[in-house]
């Protein structure tokens, strides 16, 4: 039996670092309060309370994204913003935020927020949390790779503090993407816990509420079948998010014609406008849209839902190929529950609770490795209880062994060219 894992107490480093997790946190919550007070703000002065009917946004919004497109450009050129920038998932993969990068990269984030860009607030928060840490840390224990990797972690947890429902979720996706090493996962994870603990109290004082809201949606009492039902969309989701990738990929083919950053980002600024217009669901991370989605599901045709989904995913798409900076943890559970909601729509023997749940999770499962934190993320929003929630991670498993499986099978189908000497 091996001996329980103790938290290094001896080791004055780490018992600073306690204390650096619990100010991280403070300062990153009113950084994150900060940051989507202004955003929300401003976007919800530009373009109001989501609309559901199509061909219901203005068209002036086209002439706002443009100009936000623009804007994104110029300020990428200023501040010699790379034109691949890493996502916040693969920031928190690597373990590493480059400080002295944070902020430049979050005011092209911003401006892109505020100018309606089809992207979430998740990588900047994970800059303004994982930046600040890593610069504490690199002044008060240069040359420590476990204090600045664990500080990182732990403020990019904070980061997520007020983004959840509960700080609980921040860390646990955090302990599942970052590259802590096992054996060292309970010394990672108390200070990550700290600092997301801290972000979340200080956010909900003010605000009252988190980001990510809470759906109002009946929960039906659990059946086994309904792991059969998780199991198809959890497939149904990896289709979905393979789609997606086909997008990107044809998006930014395209995109590459566009050699001139202010052209690329003003004619991307003008379609993602254009969508918009048409499609005004589409707008922004799509938090408050989904919520829109799932209340007046009764009124919105599951044609019009299939639109909203296409426009959606082609949003971020352009978002992304032409400039803006973003996060896509958001706006892809607002795609995958608004599959959940077409599925139920089409199959109404699916309960709905359970269609949006498991799809609301299990699309982005489909690429990003943090099962556990995202089948928590569909428990706690759409408030299914302990067992109401296997169904969702049979979902989850199933669009992360499926979507493997599938480019497994592409990888090993796609000839490799020949080396010549």
């Amino acid at each position: 039996m091996s001996a329980p894992q103790l938290l290094p107490l001896d080791r004055r480093w780490y018992r600073e670092l306690l204390a650096v997790a619990a100010l991280v946190g403070a300062v990153v919550g009113v950084l994150g309060l900060v940051y989507l007070g202004v955003t929300g703000a401003v976007a919800e002065i530009i373009f109001g309370e989501p609309r559901t009917q199509v061909w219901s946004g203005e068209w002036w919004w086209v002439a706002v994204t443009a100009t936000g497109g623009l804007a994104a450009a110029a300020l990428r050129g200023w501040w010699g913003v790379p034109k691949q920038v890493p996502g916040g998932v693969a920031v928190i993969e690597s373990g590493r935020v480059d400080y002295r990068a944070a902020l430049p990269w979050v005011g092209v984030a911003l401006v892109s927020a505020v100018a309606g860009a089809s992207l979430g607030p998740s990588f900047a928060l994970v800059m303004l949390g994982g930046g600040l840490a890593s610069w504490i840390a690199a002044r008060r224990w240069p040359g420590n790779e476990d204090a600045r990797l664990q500080a990182t972690m732990a403020g990019i947890a904070g980061g997520f503090g007020g983004a959840f429902t509960s700080p609980l979720l921040g860390t646990i996706m955090v302990s599942e993407l970052g590259p802590v090493p096992r054996g060292k996962y309970m010394q990672a994870v108390v200070p990550q816990l700290i600092a997301a603990t801290v972000g979340f109290g200080l956010y909900f004082a003010v605000v009252g509420t988190t980001f990510l809201n809470s759906f109002a949606i009946p929960v039906e009492d659990f059946a086994p079948s309904q792991l059969l039902i998780g199991v198809v969309l959890g497939a149904a989701s990896s289709l979905l998010m393979i789609t997606f990738v086909v997008i990107v990929k044809v998006v930014n083919l395209a995109a590459d014609n566009l050699t001139h950053p202010y052209v690329r980002g003003g004619v991307g600024g003008s379609l993602v406008g254009l969508i918009a217009v048409a499609l005004p669901l589409t707008v922004g991370a799509g938090n408050a849209q989904l919520t829109a989605v799932i209340d007046n599901a009764a009124t919105i045709s599951t044609g019009l839902l299939v639109a909203v989904l296409v426009g959606k995913m082609l949003a971020m798409a352009l978002s992304l190929a032409t400039g803006f900076i973003g996060g896509n943890v958001l706006p892809m559970l607002f795609v995958g529950g608004t599959a959940g909601v077409i599925a139920h729509q089409i199959f109404p023997s699916i309960p709905y609770a359970i269609a949006v749940g498991c799809m609301l999770s299990a699309v982005p499962a489909a690429t990003i490795r943090a099962p556990l934190g995202l089948t928590a993320i569909a428990a706690l929003s759409v408030g299914l209880g302990p067992v109401t929630t296997a169904p969702v991670a049979a979902a989850v498993v199933t669009a992360h062994v499926v979507t493997a499986a599938i480019i497994r099978l592409i990888k090993a189908r796609t000839p490799v060219p020949a080396v010549h000497a």
